[in-house]
């Protein structure tokens, strides 16, 4: 029996670094019916990019079309595929050879028209980062409706969804440039299943010239998704997701409290958590105090303010970058590692390089830390009173810290 045939469409611009890699993951799949279609969003790099897909010859589909942004190359490669399913690789991400495999193979088992699979994330540096979605979330929990969306676990690059999701949602919305797989997500896993995967398939690039990083339009972009998910979800849908309304708004505030440029979805969270009641709770599992953060980026900073609505004092940040040591990071003091006399109670680490900081620690001879992520599954659905949240957010008002 022949096997169904999988599109996989490659939208690249400018991509002369890093598409010829891409192209090769995507070639190099165990899946035998494959069909690989680069789509040139008009790339202006002097024929680089053409020449690099050229170069492949009867191996792959190439067209060039004038440039409009990434979800009209995906729009694009769309109405040319002959595949059943459909999977979309980034320019410079790589699919690991048995992702298409493992992927068909798990949405007919399932029954399901799509699957998305955990994945790494890894630095031209050479760090790499595991994602495994199921380690710090049930199954039952990524599978409710939008949560994987809103709480950005679920990457595009780790998706197989099968051609009938196009025509009953339609396809990407041409006038984003940089929410456009969000907005998709969201409007397809309100109805449909998703099969997640524990098996990581999928590598993401992070490298400064991604799309994320230069496009002018991402902060208007991300403050209107996330006034979409507050808007657009009903109350049943909201209870589903976090167990009430006033959860619902509390665990969006936290999603959106450390990101710049988010003025219009954070003034609709608060508003959301003054017309609802919060229904309290008991967190049952104690913390040791004191508490120190280790990672004094937007993971920390995120989850100091959440500790802190909570009735939490916490000591201080740790972090690995030394330009931060000594100094004090919304209300509380950045040391590094090496400082000693500190570190009793309880570490918790919340950074992207979460493995690699726990085992600097083991190798300090600190055992004593939890992941964020760990703290997360205890706090999803218990939320502090709006009044202590608000008296919170005046104090970081009143010191400068936001």
């Amino acid at each position: 029996m022949q096997k169904s045939l999988v599109s996989i469409i490659i939208p690249v611009y400018n991509g002369a670094n890093y598409l010829r890699e891409a192209i090769d993951s995507a070639l190099n799949q165990t899946y035998q019916n494959c069909e690989v279609i680069v789509v040139n969003d008009g790339s202006d790099d002097n024929g680089k990019t053409e020449e690099i897909a050229l170069s492949y010859g009867s191996r792959i589909r190439y067209f060039r079309k004038e440039n409009g942004g990434v979800a009209t190359a995906l729009n694009a490669g769309i109405r040319e595929m002959q595949g059943e399913y459909f999977s979309w690789l980034s320019h410079d991400d790589v699919f690991y050879p048995r992702k298409i495999e493992e992927q068909v193979k798990c949405v007919k088992e399932n029954n399901v028209w799509m699957t998305a699979c955990s994945y790494d994330i890894f630095t031209d540096s050479g760090r790499r980062v595991a994602v495994p979605l199921l380690q710090f979330y049930k199954e039952g929990n990524l599978e409710k409706n939008v949560f994987s969306v809103i709480q950005s676990l679920i990457q595009f690059g780790g998706v197989l969804l099968h051609e009938c999701i196009f025509e009953r949602y339609g396809t990407f919305r041409e006038d984003l440039r940089t929410t456009q797989d969000y907005e998709f997500l969201f409007r397809i896993l309100r109805k449909e299943k998703c099969k997640f995967s524990n098996e990581r398939l999928y590598g993401i690039r992070y490298h400064a010239e991604q799309g994320s990083n230069t496009i002018r339009s991402v902060d208007i972009e991300r403050d209107e998704m996330y006034r979409m998910f507050l808007d657009e979800l009903t109350h049943q849908e909201r209870v589903e997701l976090y167990g009430s309304d006033y959860n619902f708004f509390y665990q969006m505030l936290l999603r959106i409290f450390p990101i710049p440029g988010m003025e219009k979805s954070y003034s609709a969270c608060l508003q959301g958590m003054r017309l609802n009641t919060c229904i309290a709770g008991e967190i049952e599992e104690k913390i040791e105090t004191p508490i120190w953060i280790y990672g004094a980026g937007a993971y920390g900073k995120r989850l100091l303010f959440d500790l802190r609505c909570r009735g939490f004092a916490v000591e201080g940040f740790l972090d690995g970058n030394k330009k931060l040591h000594g100094k004090k990071i919304d209300g509380i003091i950045c040391r590094g590692l090496g400082e000693q006399g500190m570190f009793r109670g309880r570490i918790i680490i919340a950074s992207l390089y979460r493995e690699e900081i726990a085992q600097e620690l083991r190798r300090a001879g600190i055992s004593n830390y939890v992941f964020k992520e760990d703290l997360d599954k205890i706090f999803m659905d218990v939320s502090p009173q709006n009044k202590i949240v608000e008296k919170i957010i005046g104090r970081y008002q009143e010191n400068g810290w936001r």
